[in-house]
């Protein structure tokens, strides 16, 4: 048995494994047959921008080979992104247009995949490869789609508040016109929130609300262990880009989440949104840290006490009629569901699964634990879209480079987000087979691909203070 199981985990390490996983990633857009922007089609959208990953790579291998200084290295690197976005202004293509930025973005990520250390060269580099051409394809054409919309929501929500009225629906809807004309459904104690942001000047919030989520979502992956130039290149991955680009509050939760193993307190107030973000919350009964647990319930309590003389009672008894209406459209129209797993097999097998999930995670304790409730709060998410899947990295941060550059490039393509559950299916499964309480990838990474991996200098999710000082610089 052990034989077997050793010939099974290296499978992933196998070149034609690598081969067969990028390929996969590649090809999973190609069955969409509208264009990507103007005559540029999605295949040929990944194509241009494999080109430019290999470029970036062999533009900064080649600086790494004549030993050129690393800050001289990068100067010249973002000099030629600069350059591109010039060339292209003068031939008459703005970096809006989509074929520029998909250029720009492709070199700077090939020269951050190929790093400024020694060369090393491995089959793994194809399947990082391949993802980020994915992702840069689904970014450029989907991020610049209803920037801020969940942002502006909210502040619609403040204003409606502001006037004396309910931000909730008040009667049912046949149906929701577009994404820009969703209910605000998160509980009356945040409305205080987006009252005194819609107070202020728009464009300020925006910058403020940008930079507060793009902080938060670089605070989550160091809390995870992610460093150095990883900490950049999985920004552009779909599920943190979607989060950020559309404001929605999911940076915050996320980082609340990853917060809790150092602050324990922080994955209550996670929950202030989101319902399903309190699953994470049952940690604290396992874990018992009664005080956490305490002093996370007691936040929320003093949130939704001050906020009831700023929005008044009768909003407080609006809130669960607004979400039934809600609830209404959703049954009606399961596309608003996006990739959650309700919409796959149905509400009661969903609520079966995801309590199953809940007493799974409720059994093992530490980090381990902590992965496995975040991993089942995405299941039991009512609505799913990409920025939702982020959860999923505390657990697929313990695959090896191969099988977790393949985990991200999962989700946003494929009809109905199928590739999503492929993703969480994923995770399960390595969560399942951890013995003991920690998170850790495999230990026997060579240094090619331990590099490939971005907790590979640290080798440890939600890494201790010791780790981080016995860690080799990269």
């Amino acid at each position: 048995m052990t034989a077997w199981r050793a010939r099974l985990a290296g499978i992933p390490q196998r070149p034609v494994t690598s081969v067969v996983l990028a390929a996969i990633v590649l090809l999973m857009p190609f069955h969409f047959d509208a264009p990507a922007f103007g005559r540029t089609t999605i295949g040929q959208s990944e194509l241009i921008a494999l080109l430019a990953l290999a470029i970036g790579w062999a533009g900064a291998d080649l600086l790494a080979v004549r030993r050129i200084r690393i800050p001289v290295r990068l100067v010249v690197i973002a000099a030629v992104g600069v350059g591109l976005v010039v060339a292209g202004q003068l031939v008459g293509v703005r970096l809006a247009r989509g074929p520029l930025a998909v250029v720009l973005l492709g070199f700077w990520l090939g020269a951050a995949v190929r790093g400024t250390g020694e060369v090393r060269r491995t089959a793994t580099s194809l399947v990082v490869t391949a993802t980020l051409a994915s992702w840069i394809t689904w970014d450029v054409m989907k991020l610049p789609l209803d920037t801020l919309r969940d942002l502006h929501l909210y502040l619609g929500a403040g204003t409606t508040a502001l006037g004396g009225a309910s931000p909730y629906l008040s009667a049912p809807l046949a149906a929701i016109p577009d994404s820009t004309q969703l209910p605000f459904v998160y509980p009356p104690l945040t409305i205080p929130l987006f009252e005194l942001l819609a107070l202020l000047p728009r464009a300020g919030v925006d910058l403020l609300w940008t930079a507060a989520s793009l902080a938060a979502v670089l605070g989550t992956f160091w809390l995870l262990g992610v460093r150095g130039r990883w900490l950049i290149v999985l920004l552009a991955w779909p599920a943190p880009a979607q989060g950020i680009a559309v404001g929605n509050v999911a940076s915050f939760s996320l980082f609340a989440f990853a917060l809790a193993f150092p602050v324990a307190a922080s994955i209550v107030v996670s929950g202030v949104f989101k319902l399903q973000s309190m699953i994470p919350s049952l940690w604290l009964l396992r874990e018992r840290r009664w005080r956490a647990l305490a002093v996370g319930i007691g936040i929320v309590v003093a949130l939704a006490v001050i906020s009831v003389p700023i929005v008044g009672l009768q909003t407080w008894l609006a809130w669960p009629a607004g979400l039934r209406f809600f609830t209404e459209v959703v049954n009606s129209d399961p596309g608003i569901k996006g990739l959650s797993v309700e919409r796959l097999i149905g509400p009661v097998l969903a609520i079966v699964l995801s309590v199953a999930l809940i007493v799974w995670g409720l059994r093992v304790r530490g980090r381990a634990g902590l992965a496995r409730l975040g991993f089942a709060s995405v299941v039991a998410s009512p609505t799913l879209y990409p920025h939702g899947l982020s959860p999923l990295l505390a657990g697929a941060l313990t695959l090896g480079p191969e099988l977790l550059w393949f985990v991200l490039g999962m989700g946003p393509w494929a009809p109905g987000f199928q590739s999503g559950w492929i993703a969480m299916v994923l995770v399960g499964l390595a969560l399942a087979t951890i013995s003991g309480d920690d998170l850790r990838p495999p230990a026997d990474m060579a240094p090619a691909r331990a590099d490939l991996h971005p907790i590979g200098r640290l080798g440890q999710v939600w890494p201790e203070a010791e780790a981080e000082a016995k860690a080799p610089r990269a």
